[in-house]
């Protein structure tokens, strides 16, 4: 049998005339070849049009870090530079804080953090300092919070460590990243407690391979709270310092943060704005001006505090109606509230879309009257920072406005009085639902004016309303006891022209929480024109103690301001049942940094609903940092997960389990997972752990390849 040659073809076994028909055979085959590769490059040339330099920059430097993949493959694939610039355009626009506003904070954010790292971290590395990790990170999480240097420590390598709280909804709510420089030169590079450990940051030889050593070095050298950084990069996660044993969990943060624009929240969020964005053409966004917010912090009877709010607009006409066939008349808004801690780290969104259809009988009657919008944030005792945005799709318009709110501590052992609220009318509240509905305090559903200093005229009345909040007591103790009040205006620009009323309250009408709900017509039929203050003061006659609130109003001869027609937030009712709203108070004690507190809300909203993935991420984050891996386990054997648990929580459960002796479910768990997210490199470290727990090497060697491949990444080049 004659042997192949190295090209493939068989060599011709007769005469001439045959060797010269393979010889044209294989040009030919050479030749096709060639067209077909020629073909090829051509369809591929037209599916991935070349870039030119601005747009190639755009993608590869500009937006690196923070365009999703289908993004970038939908960019890819456009034809044009008009369509390039269109789509630049927009991405910029839904990821606006404020859509429409011609200024975008964010799109200025980024492009500065780009030229800070470029100035800032490129010396020495070889590279522009926005390809470096640490031009990467600041890029993508902004500056951190806290930063500590560490350049001449003895026996380590210099090294800097970042600190951020807040950063992103997808990321653990604190956490670090430290950088150092491998071997002590070039670049600094993302430290990882497990792929590298505390022994790649000494540069004595009795820490090579000895983590224990390293952790000594580190410790005598940069201090216990370094040394603790160096096994985990989560501040609430438990670490062993006498064995310097490491878990995953800060590769799955590293690979996180390298991968921020593709975690499931985020591009949940991108993929919601830009349909949203496809809505409408355009947006305008005024700020402030067309906007009035009044705020009312209240208790509830079972003594839980909430703030109600309601938004109206300042004119009839700033609300579009449009008409429909059958003389009805339509209207499409959105509101949102964006609730940040004192420390402008966002908490949580609330939005809500209301969209309804009037007759032409009904415009008549509300033709005059200004839009308002009713609902409730369920806050407790704190201080907070509150945006409100107001859309009207109809218009294309949106109104934004802020306030700075406080949320009273309900008192130990004195009374306090969070707010007065002056309203137009009131009505009794639905039973079922007087807990939920704002506005709706001791039984009774308030309407409050459109304005949280209205402005009246000469010879009318003030109605006003207000909560006394004292600590929670046997009703048996008030029998018979009173309450001094006083309530007290006048113009401070004019001294001596207070009008004061004294008033008693039976303090028999304190609830079992501490809630007590009256209010007061004052006539203002002496008061001239001009800005007043009402200041109401309440004492107890028994301990001297009391509280005090105040409000503003004008007095002005002049046509009343259009009354309002309101409507109520939507859906408060279901989501109760389905426990965002324990969810949204569990979030503000956890900003607040009340741990305890906020671990009992987010279980009362995953027992409501076990898809929670928010309450779970954070019970399993305060069960695991105490070491209690039952608890965890008994979560997941409660409410399980679902795809889009994130994957810090995902590895969490499975260390729960293998700590438990049960490494077949961490595997089942983690196996799981990686058939929606592949490129989790964390996840095949931890499933090599467990493959050799259970006594497969092979399986586990496999498995470490595979994620160390994944978790080892170099520096973009140029």
């Amino acid at each position: 049998m004659d042997r192949l040659p190295s090209n493939g073809f068989r060599r011709n076994r007769g005469g001439p005339g045959r060797h010269r028909l393979g010889v044209v055979s294989r040009r030919g085959i050479i030749l096709l070849a060639a067209i077909l590769f020629a073909c090829s490059a051509i369809c591929w040339a037209q599916k991935k049009q070349k870039l030119e330099k601005n747009h190639r920059d755009w993608l590869e430097r500009d937006v690196a870090y923070i365009i999703t993949k289908d993004e970038r493959d939908a960019f890819l694939k456009l034809t044009t530079d008009e369509a390039r610039e269109k789509f630049i355009e927009t991405f910029w626009e839904i990821r606006n804080p404020s859509p429409g506003s011609p200024t975008n904070t964010y799109k200025d954010e980024i492009y500065q953090r780009i030229a800070f790292a470029d100035a800032r971290f490129g010396i020495g590395s070889g590279v522009e300092g926005w390809r470096t990790d640490r031009g990467r990170t600041y890029i993508t999480l902004g500056p951190p919070q806290q930063k500590q240097v560490f350049r001449n420590s003895a026996n380590l390598y210099p090294l800097e460590i970042w600190f951020y709280s807040g950063a992103n909804p997808a990321l653990p709510p604190f956490f670090y990243v430290m950088f150092y420089q491998r071997e002590g030169s070039g670049d600094y590079r993302f430290y990882s407690p497990y792929t590298d450990g505390p022994d790649k940051l000494a540069t004595g030889v009795e820490a090579i391979n000895s983590r224990s050593a390293a952790l000594r070095m580190i410790r005598n050298s940069a201090g216990p709270e370094v040394a603790r950084i160096s096994l985990s990069l989560l501040p609430d996660e438990p670490v062993d310092e006498t064995t310097g044993i490491v878990s995953l969990e800060s590769d799955i943060l590293l690979n996180s943060i390298k991968n921020l624009p593709n975690l499931p929240a985020n591009r949940d969020d991108i993929l919601r704005r830009r349909t949203n964005r496809e809505t409408v053409t355009s947006r305008l966004v005024l700020e402030g001006h067309h906007l009035d917010i009044v705020t009312f912090p209240a208790r509830d009877s079972r003594g839980l505090t909430r703030l109600d709010y309601a938004l109206h607009l300042r004119s009839p006409s700033d609300l579009s109606l449009t008409e429909e066939k059958d003389e009805r008349y339509s209207y499409s808004v959105e509101v949102r509230v964006r609730v940040f801690s004192a420390e402008n780290q966002l908490i949580f969104t609330q939005q809500k879309s209301l969209a309804d259809s009037i007759t032409k009988k009904r415009l008549d009657t509300i033709k005059d009257k200004v839009f308002g919008y009713q609902g409730t944030l369920p806050l407790p005792a704190g201080k907070y920072h509150l945006e409100f945005q107001f859309t009207d799709w109809s218009k294309k318009t949106a109104f934004h406005t802020v306030r700075e709110v406080s949320i009273p501590m309900p008192p130990k052992d004195a009374l306090v009085v969070p707010g007065v609220l002056p309203f137009l009318s009131a009505e009794n509240a639905d039973p079922g639902l007087a807990d939920l509905m704002p506005f709706a305090i001791g039984g009774v559903q308030f309407t409050p004016l459109p304005s949280s200093a209205p402005t009246l005229a000469p010879g009318t009345n003030l109605q006003v309303v207000y909560q006394i909040w004292a600590p929670a007591a046997d009703p048996r103790e008030n029998l018979g006891k009173k309450l001094d009040v006083e309530y007290a205006f006048g113009r401070p620009a004019a001294p001596g022209s207070a009008t004061k009323v004294k008033d008693e309250i039976s303090r028999e009408q304190f609830d079992a929480a501490g809630s007590l709900v009256t209010g007061k017509k004052l006539r203002l039929e002496q008061q001239s024109s001009g800005s007043y203050i009402l200041n109401v003061t309440v004492n107890n006659p028994e301990t001297r103690r009391g509280g005090f609130a105040t409000m503003n109003f004008k007095v002005l001869d002049a046509p009343s301001p259009p009354e309002p027609w309101d409507v109520l937030e939507p859906g408060i009712a279901q989501d109760a049942e389905k426990g965002i709203l324990d969810q949204q108070r569990g979030l503000c004690y956890w900003a607040l940094g009340q741990f305890d507190e906020a671990r009992a809300w987010f279980r009362r909203a995953l027992q409501l609903d076990h898809s929670n993935d928010v309450a779970r991420s954070r019970l399993v984050d305060a069960y695991f940092s105490k070491k209690d891996y039952a608890a965890v386990v008994s979560l997941f054997s409660d409410a399980g997960v679902t795809e889009t648990t994130d994957s810090e929580t995902l590895l969490r459960i499975a260390t729960s389990m293998e700590k438990r002796g049960n490494a077949p479910e961490a595997i089942s768990i983690l196996e799981k997972a990686l058939l929606s997210r592949p490129e989790e490199g964390p996840f095949y470290l931890a499933l090599a752990q467990y493959y050799t727990e259970i006594g497969n090497p092979q399986k586990a060697a496999d498995l470490t390849q595979k994620g160390k491949s994944l978790l080892i990444e170099e520096p973009a080049k140029p």
